[in-house]
């Protein structure tokens, strides 16, 4: 399934490259649990979601009613059961989410409603919940991905805490976890008598913990609490994204032709097309953004260093480009809801929750890696800027203050070039999109 996955992200590629809209590569991911499913529980669930989404739809949503939502219908006549990418509009996606939800939480309420207690009635059908949910979430990550229009933020932001409120009922639903404690218990047991393998034992216990991680242990009061902070941050989270995704959508700097000195040919008429999609129409008006494809280019072969200076700064400022767009003040109150959520959870910390599930266990594991690192690469750092000084010192120029950030990547690319005779733009033209798939 992860090939089908891969696929959808370069159909998705195909179909907005061509788009004059801004496509920056940022966007909140949207977490997907589960690609695989059943083509029965595939069906039931988009039967039942099909009518969940006439009956639940309201408002903005409505303008989907009447016409078959493709994230909901069938893409078994579509080429390679990839998304219809030309009949999906915007406005799809939240009676799609909507649908998909209920559609996921009748799955587990009828896990927890099963008489049956064996594997396959319960961690197996666990593990199979959710088809619809994952098929319209792999669509709506990559879209939230790939396509940075206000309409597309818009829905980001009303379905950031309401998608993290379906992932907290997923954990609380009544029944569900005993189940799942249950399995969990009896682990060892089903192992020592053949009945189940390590797989079947290993999915008992993460899902188990999962449930855990997830407040599951929790009181009543402390759940509701947990769950009212995972909304708070995925909205905190999202509109942190934004901010810097506003910042690379609105700053910009103009340039001439004179101004492109050094630039390869393919960045030049990137920056050109810029301008024009930016209403910059004057003959010799080219732009350059904080869009990866056009300031890291622009770092590597622009010939001027001021102007290096000055998109570097703006690159790596993104997020505090405005008063109106203050990151700071979300990632400190991010910050303290995060230690709230590990005080619940038990923890002192949110290192000690973050990594007590992952093979570091604790942050002072993961500190002693990053340092053990951190001195090796200052020193193969040293090294490089070694190589770009004498460069530069070879070559009669004369830098202020010396290699500088904003130099770094422009002379890197010319010491590359005159040590191995190797120019990345010439090998450009054959990584392109038609040419790699």
């Amino acid at each position: 399934m992860i090939f089908r996955y891969l696929a959808v992200q370069v159909i998705a590629a195909r179909a907005f490259r061509s788009s004059p809209v801004s496509t920056t590569a940022k966007g909140h991911a949207f977490r997907l649990n589960r690609l695989a499913t059943s083509a029965t529980a595939t069906a039931t669930a988009l039967h039942s979601a099909s009518t969940l989404a006439d009956s639940t739809a309201t408002g903005a949503n409505s303008a989907c009613v009447d016409e078959i939502n493709p994230l909901l219908a069938s893409w078994d006549g579509e080429p390679y059961n990839l998304p219809p990418f030309s009949k999906i509009k915007t406005t799809h996606f939240e009676p799609a989410l909507h649908a998909a939800m209920e559609a996921h939480l009748s799955e587990l309420e009828a896990i927890a409603a099963s008489e049956t207690n064996d594997f396959d009635s319960i961690l197996k059908a666990y593990d199979r919940a959710g088809g619809l949910y994952s098929k319209v979430g792999s669509v709506y990550g990559n879209y939230l991905s790939s396509l940075n229009t206000p309409e597309m933020q818009d829905v980001q932001t009303a379905m950031a805490p309401v998608l993290s409120r379906h992932r907290s009922k997923t954990y609380a639903i009544p029944g569900l976890f005993s189940k799942i404690e249950m399995m969990y218990n009896m682990r060892e047991e089903k192992v020592s008598s053949g009945e189940w393998d390590t797989e079947q034992s290993r999915l008992a216990e993460r899902i188990y913990l999962n449930f855990v991680r997830q407040g599951a242990k929790l009181d009543s009061k402390s759940k509701d609490e947990y769950a009212d902070i995972q909304a708070e941050l995925a909205g905190l989270q999202t509109s942190f994204i934004q901010n810097m995704l506003k910042d690379e959508e609105t700053w910009e700097m103009v340039l001439s032709e004179n101004d492109m000195e050094g630039c390869p040919t393919d960045l030049v008429s990137a920056a050109r097309q810029a301008a024009l999609d930016r209403g910059h129409a004057g003959e010799d008006e080219y732009v350059i953004t904080l869009g990866r494809s056009l300031v890291e280019p622009f770092l590597t072969y622009s010939s001027r260093r001021d102007l290096r200076e000055k998109a570097f700064a703006a690159w790596t400022s993104r997020g505090e480009l405005s008063e109106e767009r203050d990151n700071l003040a979300i990632a400190t109150q991010i910050l303290k809801l995060r230690k709230r959520q590990a005080e619940l959870m038990g923890y002192g910390t949110f290192a000690e929750f973050q990594t007590a599930d992952t093979m570091a266990q604790n942050p002072d594991a993961v500190k002693k890696l990053l340092l053990n690192v951190w001195e090796r690469a200052k020193e193969s750092a040293k090294r490089e800027r070694s190589c770009l000084e004498e460069f530069v010192a070879e070559s009669g120029e004369t830098l202020d203050g010396g290699v500088m950030p904003f130099d770094w990547r422009y002379y890197a690319e010319k010491v590359r070039k005159a040590n191995y005779d190797f120019d990345e733009s010439e090998l450009k033209p054959y990584l392109s999109l038609d040419s790699v798939t």
